[in-house]
């Protein structure tokens, strides 16, 4: 019999956004040919009253299907966000408490340092099961500079069995919290090779219709943070030097509109094209098609975009924050300090005009897979003896 795990994450796909936390999707897939999962997707009441006349679609079929549950979860907003890991367990325990009984987990995993942290470990000590939390970037890197969240992170910390971070930095800041070191393994996430790999640059933008242009991409949320705003300016910079070069954006969010403005003021309107949410099925194509993906961050974990693109041979420019200088190596993109448009538009153009060897990008890429990243979640859970075959 399969050890049960109980997963509690809001970075998940929902019936209404099917990209959310496709890292998670693909990682706790993977998971359940070892264990017997089930997921707790809390949604904010603010995301289910956004979404509650909009017609959910179901996933498309995958070995998770039908074990996720979707609760919502009930807060104050604004001064009252050291509440909230509280409020997200009152909230599950009121709506999931049949679920959890019917399906006796073994242990417990949350995915997401605060609130889900701080709720899951509660919930695991009610239910007398070993609690293990994931983190993922922003969750440490930006939520936790509320001292009254890190003195929670703290307390957690102290009470899981586990604690599974995507880089060493990210490790090395919850050190600094105060979660004990023994207890933080670094397990980077995984590419799905199947998915993600090199394809003739010709045909990929055949099938994209994009015509030769040479392009520029990004892919992520157009928030402030990511550096998406950064990165059209760097663009606007380049523009003269290379004419037949052009920025597309796969993604949405609060900055797109501000893109679209700061392209158009330039007169490169024609030139920046923002293409909304891209099914993650359908970026092998564009990460072939382009010359360099570029994510600009502020903040970040490790970021999946960068080791899919690296797996379709595809060169990165990034910023040096966070995990990224652990995954990017010189043969594969450059690195700069974020924040310096000067620095980041300097690397895009030397990116740009590098010979890169899209072989030896794609054989980097090839240390992350799910298989690893799995192989080390379950080690430490501490149940490898108990695993089926």
């Amino acid at each position: 019999m399969k050890p049960r795990l109980l997963i509690i994450t809001n970075l998940y796909p929902t019936p209404w956004d099917h990209q959310r936390g496709m890292f998670n999707f693909q990682q706790f897939n993977r998971l359940a040919e070892h264990l017997d999962l089930r997921l707790i997707v809390p949604v904010s009441w603010k995301e289910r009253l956004r979404h509650g006349s909009q017609r959910a679609s179901p996933l498309p079929p995958h070995p998770l299907e039908g074990k996720a549950v979707y609760p919502w979860y009930w807060y104050t907003p604004g001064l009252f966000r050291a509440s909230y890991g509280r409020s997200m367990q009152i909230s599950l325990e009121l709506q999931c408490s049949r679920l959890m009984q019917a399906f006796k987990p073994d242990l417990l995993l949350s995915s997401w340092a605060y609130p889900e942290g701080s709720a899951g470990t509660r919930i695991a000590g009610k239910l007398g099961i070993p609690a293990f939390v994931k983190v993922h970037g922003s969750d440490i890197n930006v939520i936790a500079r509320q001292a009254s969240i890190r003195n929670q992170i703290r307390a957690w910390g102290k009470q899981v069995k586990g604690v599974a971070s995507v880089s060493a930095a990210l490790k090395k800041k919850m050190e600094a919290i105060g979660v004990p070191r023994q207890k933080i393994h670094v397990i980077y996430n995984g590419i799905d090779h199947q998915r993600f790999h090199p394809l003739p640059r010709k045909q990929a933008r055949a099938s994209l219709g994009i015509g030769d242009a040479r392009l520029m991409l990004y892919v992520g949320n157009l928030k402030r943070e990511k550096g998406c705003i950064d990165l059209v300016e760097a663009f606007i910079r380049l523009a003269p030097q290379h004419p037949d070069l052009k920025l597309f954006v796969a993604g949405s969010g609060a900055m797109e509109d501000t893109m679209a403005a700061t392209a158009a003021r330039a007169g490169l309107e024609n030139r920046v094209i923002l293409l909304g949410k891209v099914n993650h099925a359908d970026l092998n194509h564009w990460y072939n098609a382009a010359n360099l993906v570029c994510l600009p961050s502020y903040n970040e974990g490790v970021p999946n975009v960068l080791l899919e693109a690296m797996a379709c041979g595809t060169p990165v420019v990034a910023s040096n924050v966070g995990g990224i200088p652990e995954v990017i190596a010189g043969h594969t993109g450059l690195l700069s300090e974020a924040g310096d448009l000067e620095a980041l538009a300097e690397n895009l153009n030397l990116a740009l005009t590098t010979p890169w060897n899209r072989d030896a990008i794609h054989a980097h890429a090839l240390k992350f897979s799910w298989d690893e990243n799995v192989r080390q979640m379950l080690d430490m859970f501490d149940i490898g003896g108990n695993r089926e075959s």
